[in-house]
C-alpha cells in the first residue's frame, strides 16, 4: 500500500505543485508561458526521441493490445456521442468535441511519467505503442466528422488532406516518429551523452508534469460543471471498464496488457481536447471544466484501479 501511495504522489505531486504555484500568481505568467512552451515544444519530444531511440521492441500481441484499447475508445465515443445529440441538442460538430472529451486521455503529459513510475521503461513500452497511435487515431476520424459537417460543400478528399497535414504538425507525434526512425535505422548513441540521456528524459518528464499543473490552474469549472461531470464519468469510469472487459475476456490478453490498456483508458481527460475545442471554437468552457474535475478524480479512481490489480495478483 505504501509503495502504490508514493507512486501516485510522485505524479500527482509535481502536478499539484504546478497548480499552486500558478494559482498563486508567485511566478509572472511570462516565465510561466516559456516555461510550458519550452517543456511541451522542446523537453518532451527530446525525451520521447530518447526513449524511442534506447528502447528494445518487445516481442507482444501489438493486435490484441491496439484493438482493445482503441475499441473501447471508439465505443465510448460513440455512446457520448449519441447522449449528446439525443439528450443536450447539439450538432454532429459539437457532439464530436464532447465524444472526444469522454475517450481521449492525457497519455503523454500525465500518462507516460505514470505509468514509467509503475512499470518502468522496459515494461512500459506496450504503453508507448498506444501513445504513438493515440492522437493518430482519435484526432483523425473526430476532425473528420468536424471538417465533414462544417464542410459539407467541399470534396472529402481535401478534408482528408486537411486532417493528414494537420496531424503531422503534432510535435509529440514527430519525436515518437523520430525516435522510432533512430532506433529502426540502428544509429548508435553518441558516448559523451549516453550517461546524461536517462538523466535529461526523467527531468523533461518532472517539468511536463509541472507545465500540466499550470495549465489545470488556468481551466475554470463555472456552469458546465454538471455536464462536465458526466464527461468525468464517461473518461474515468465507463471507459475503463470497457477496455477491461474487452481485453480481459475478448481479446484473452496476458495480466501486464490487461493492466495496461485498462490503466491507459483510466487516464483524466486531455489537455488537448481543450485545444481541439478551441481551435473549432466549440464547447470550450466545457472541455476545460472536465479536464480539471477528471484530472483530480482521476487521483483516486487510478488509485482504486492500482489496488484492484494488486489485488488481482495476490
Amino acid at each position: 500500500m505504501i509503495n502504490l501511495l508514493e507512486i501516485i504522489l510522485s505524479v500527482y505531486g509535481f502536478v499539484i505543485i504546478g497548480y499552486l504555484i500558478k494559482k498563486s500568481s508567485i511566478i509572472p505568467n511570462i516565465y510561466v508561458n516559456f516555461f510550458n512552451n519550452f517543456s511541451f515544444n522542446f523537453l518532451l519530444p527530446i525525451a520521447l526521441i530518447i526513449y524511442f531511440w534506447k528502447i528494445h521492441f518487445p516481442n507482444l500481441n501489438s493486435f490484441g493490445l491496439i484493438f482493445a484499447f482503441f475499441l473501447s475508445g471508439i465505443l465510448v465515443f460513440a455512446i457520448s456521442f449519441y447522449l449528446s445529440i439525443k439528450f443536450l441538442n447539439y450538432k454532429p460538430d459539437y457532439a464530436a468535441i464532447f465524444g472526444l472529451s469522454s475517450c481521449f486521455g492525457n497519455s503523454v503529459a500525465f500518462g507516460i511519467p505514470f505509468m514509467y513510475s509503475i512499470l518502468g521503461s522496459i515494461n512500459s513500452m506496450p504503453y508507448m505503442i498506444l501513445v504513438l497511435f493515440h492522437g493518430l487515431v482519435h484526432f483523425t476520424y473526430s476532425t473528420l466528422i468536424i471538417e465533414g459537417y462544417r464542410n459539407r460543400k467541399n470534396k472529402w478528399i481535401n478534408i482528408i488532406i486537411q486532417t493528414i497535414f494537420g496531424l503531422f504538425k503534432n510535435i509529440v507525434l514527430l519525436g515518437i516518429i523520430i525516435g522510432i526512425l533512430l532506433n529502426y535505422f540502428q544509429l548508435p548513441q553518441p558516448n559523451i551523452l549516453n550517461n546524461y540521456l536517462d538523466m535529461f528524459a526523467d527531468f523533461a518528464l518532472t517539468a511536463v508534469l509541472i507545465s500540466l499543473g499550470f495549465a489545470l490552474a488556468k481551466f475554470k469549472i463555472n456552469e458546465y460543471i454538471n455536464i462536465a461531470i458526466l464527461l468525468t464519468f464517461l473518461k474515468n469510469f465507463m471507459h475503463p471498464l470497457i477496455a477491461f472487459i474487452l481485453s480481459k475476456y475478448f481479446f484473452d490478453l496476458n495480466e501486464n496488457l490487461v493492466f495496461i490498456v485498462t490503466m491507459a483508458a483510466a487516464l483524466p481527460s486531455g489537455s488537448q481536447t481543450y485545444y481541439f475545442a478551441f481551435r473549432y471554437n466549440s464547447l470550450k468552457e466545457l472541455t476545460s471544466a472536465n479536464i480539471v474535475i477528471s484530472t483530480f478524480t482521476s487521483f483516486f479512481t487510478l488509485s482504486l484501479l492500482l489496488i484492484f490489480f494488486n489485488f488481482m495478483q495476490n
